[in-house]
This record gives structure tokens, sequence and C-alpha cells, in this order.
């Protein structure tokens, strides 16, 4: 395997885009409450596979 090299006029030319503050403040904060939501719900399956589980025992013992 070969390493690759990238000269400095390709680093200086590269054109990036960036967010404003705010917008990036928006878009960490619509992450953060999408993994809070995903962390509830993963929460409320473990529960009622718990339940479930509590359930089948009762149902054959």
């Amino acid at each position: 395997m070969s390493q690759l090299n990238i000269s400095k006029g390709s680093v200086e030319n590269f054109i990036s885009f960036v967010p404003i503050i705010e917008e990036q403040k928006k878009i960490g904060s619509f992450f953060k409450q999408l993994d809070e939501t995903i962390a509830l719900h993963q929460r409320k399956l473990d529960l009622l596979k718990e339940q479930k589980k509590g359930f089948l025992q009762k149902m054959f013992v």
C-alpha cells in the first residue's frame, strides 16, 4: 500500500462550507434531541421485553 500525497496548493485551494454558529447550534440541538428520543425509546423497548418475559414465564408455570 502506498501513501497518498496532498500538495500544499491543493489544501490552500480547498473550499469548504462551514455553517454559521447559530446554524451549528441548531444542528447540534437537533441531534441531541434525536439521541435523547432514541434513548427513551430504547428504554421503553427494554421494559417491554422484560414485561413480555414475565408474561411468558407466568403462562408456562
